[in-house]
């Protein structure tokens, strides 16, 4: 890959990570040390820094967790930090985004609802000489290469991997406790976003590999736990019990989960129960036995891994066609493994992934992305959905599959995935 520099700040490395008040010596962990050494050297160069501003999704835990981790990744990385949340309206984080844009942003991480504003966003962003990173929903069959270079990167959770994980996991464990023949309910998210979309073809193809399996009834849980409580409700009284529940977010799930406690069934026991999200609530209800999977997306990765990019971008360095759309599959979350997630990304005071590491700026050859973070294949992402009429796929897209570069980075990514999401015992680091 090539690195190219844009010309020095005339605030240091050092400099700004003095006044941070985090000092060079951030690593926890003797495993770690010599990769400390090789981006301590780094301190003593100087980077460009820029204010980066965040627009949030909701004030749900999933987006406080994004808040919280993206501010102290901006503090390792010296980028001054705000944030705003626009409440589902992508309308409002554009007009958030460019009030931001007015007062000196020129960095810009979005969880977008629908899509919508990313095009004019990144539009604002490259006329400042910034940069976009959104780790939300986009509109189907587009990525950033359709909006220009302001639009740096687009990062995913690879649901289509990691929900079907889950789901399959709970039906299996359905079918061996009440048989072949066991049946579900389907507690799934807002109708017609491709979140929902891209979930709810997860959950059919896990429950397509168990022939009698079946959803005898579904309702939209919206992804919070009080529409999730009054959905599951509604199920029961007109469809009896069922042996497990789906539901498409950990939100709705808290609210199924109240909604058979309150009618006296117990989960775990009487009725299974899976998510996706991994919110503390249902990790802690797993390791009591109420809830069987889901599938954990560590929320503080997309804060880290954004101002990273958003950090290496404003700094020169060239991301290629394949690295600007990507994706990782999270952790498959169970009674044998959550102790160690809890352990990790919810009981630990320390950021869960080196801001550092995920620079390729600083950490140059010992750059490690620390989840299966791969470039991700439009025919398989968006394929739930159909293509727009007259739709072509960008040049340079197409360019980048039949040259073969698309393979090479996702090899390159791969090979330099050392530190793993499963290594519980990462002590993380210290902001």
């Amino acid at each position: 890959m090539s690195r190219e520099f844009s010309t020095p700040s005339p605030y240091s490395r050092r400099h700004f990570l003095r006044n941070a008040g985090i000092g060079t010596a951030l690593m926890g962990g003797a495993a770690f040390n010599p990769v400390l050494s090789s981006t301590a050297s780094a301190a003593s160069e100087s980077y460009k820094v820029a204010p980066l501003h965040q627009l949030l999704l909701l004030s749900n835990e999933w987006c406080t967790i994004i808040n919280d981790a993206a501010l102290r990744a901006a503090k390792v990385l010296g980028l001054p930090y705000q944030s705003t949340t626009f409440n589902l309206n992508d309308s409002l984080a554009l007009t958030q985004a460019q009030s931001a844009a007015a007062a000196g942003a020129k960095l810009f991480l979005t969880n977008s609802m629908d899509g919508s504003s990313l095009g004019p966003i990144a539009k604002t962003a490259h006329s400042l000489g910034g940069y976009l990173v959104n780790v939300g929903t986009d509109i189907p069959w587009t990525s950033p290469l359709d909006y220009g270079p302001g639009f740096s990167q687009d990062f995913h959770p690879r649901e289509d991997i990691g929900f079907y994980g889950a789901v399959r996991e709970t039906v299996r464990q359905a079918v061996a406790k009440f048989g072949d023949k066991a049946t579900f309910f389907h507690i799934t998210g807002p109708t017609g976003t491709f979140a929902d979309d891209l979930r709810s073809a997860a959950v059919n193809h896990a429950v397509s590999e168990f022939p009698g399996v079946k959803i005898i009834g579904s309702l939209p849980g919206n992804w919070n736990a009080g529409d999730g409580q009054k959905a599951t409700e509604d199920l029961i009284s007109r469809l009896g019990v069922p042996n497990g529940i789906i539901a498409q977010n950990d939100g709705s799930l808290t609210g199924v989960l109240a909604a058979l406690r309150g009618l006296g069934i117990k989960a775990g026991d009487k009725v299974l129960t899976c998510g996706v999200d991994g919110s503390t609530d249902i990790l802690r209800a797993i390791k009591s036995g109420r809830v069987t999977a889901t599938a954990f997306q560590s929320p503080a990765y997309h804060g880290i891994q954004a101002v990273a990019h958003l950090f290496d971008a404003l700094n020169g360095y060239q991301f290629t066609t394949p690295e600007r759309f990507v994706g990782f599959a999270g952790i498959v979350v169970t009674k044998d493994n959550v102790e160690g997630v809890l352990k990790r990304y919810v009981d630990n005071p320390n950021l869960p992934f080196d801001p550092r590491l995920l620079s390729h700026v600083i950490s140059g050859d010992n750059w490690d992305p620390q989840a299966p973070l791969v470039p991700i294949k439009y025919e398989e992402y968006f394929g739930v959905v159909p293509k727009p009429a007259g739709y072509k796929p960008p040049a340079a897209y197409v360019a980048s599959i039949k040259s073969g570069e698309f393979d090479r980075v996702t090899r390159q990514y791969e090979a330099a995935y050392k530190l793993k999401l499963e290594d519980f015992d990462y002590p993380g680091v210290k902001v």
